[in-house]
């Protein structure tokens, strides 16, 4: 693995860290986790990391045996795959996630979110009921987004969501618009849907059947249930 430290320690511990602790790698086994294979869409979960980085990283992780890479053919898409050492990892990632959630001041990283990837995790995240309508179209606004990023889309059809960052032109079946930082807070578990609506910071709108479950199909960030611990013992801040 290029450039991997070392720490010159025969303790597990320090053999692991010396492939885990490099900048990107667990935020790499996130997305390989949460099932995405192909480059373009691993990238989108990881949208500041850049395209040769990502390239390298990958290449590290199958060098090491925790990914393997496999072609279809010749013009068919590559695709990366976890290898049994690397999907074992899976509890590891989701404890530090979860460790993060409970103990991290998190309110900093409000200050700077990535609306890409924050409408990445809501699409893997969906718990969408089965009647809906052949496409099914979900537009989040975001008055205050980042330029350009004010709109997103997504679209469901014959099973598959497709993130949208240009109106599509199809039929609006539910609108969501909220502050970006109250929709994050939302998502994160950290402000109830409920008490949003109820205080006219995240605004629904579409037919009863859709928008009265939203709480329930929304889905929510995957460690949203995870109660943060009081003010005074987050004693590990984020800059």
């Amino acid at each position: 693995m290029k450039s991997r430290p070392r720490y010159g320690q025969y303790c597990p511990l320090s053999m692991a860290t010396e492939i885990l602790g490099t900048r990107w790698t667990l935020l790499l086994l996130r997305e390989l986790l949460e099932g995405s294979t192909q480059f373009n869409d691993i990238a989108r979960g990881v949208p500041l990391m850049s395209r040769s980085m990502l390239s390298q990283r990958l290449k590290d992780l199958e060098q090491v045996g925790l990914l393997s890479k496999e072609a279809e053919g010749p013009g068919k898409p590559t695709h990366y795959r976890l290898t049994e050492a690397g999907r074992s990892l899976g509890p590891i990632v989701r404890h530090v996630a979860e460790w993060g959630q409970e103990w991290i001041d998190t309110e900093p990283s409000l200050e700077d979110i990535d609306t890409d990837f924050l409408m990445w995790d809501v699409r893997r995240n969906l718990r969408l009921p089965d009647d809906l309508p052949a496409r099914f179209v979900l537009h989040f606004c975001f008055p205050d987004g980042p330029k350009g990023k004010t709109d997103h889309w997504l679209v469901v059809e014959q099973g598959e969501i497709d993130v949208c960052y240009i109106d599509p032109g199809h039929e609006i079946d539910v609108h969501i618009e909220a502050g970006v930082q109250d929709f994050t807070r939302v998502w994160m578990g950290w402000l109830s849907l409920t008490k949003a609506r109820d205080e006219g910071r995240l605004h629904v709108d579409g037919p009863p059947k859709f928008t009265r479950n939203i709480p329930a199909w929304l889905g929510l960030s995957s460690v949203s249930s995870i109660s943060k611990r009081p003010d005074e013992l987050l004693v590990l801040r984020t800059s």
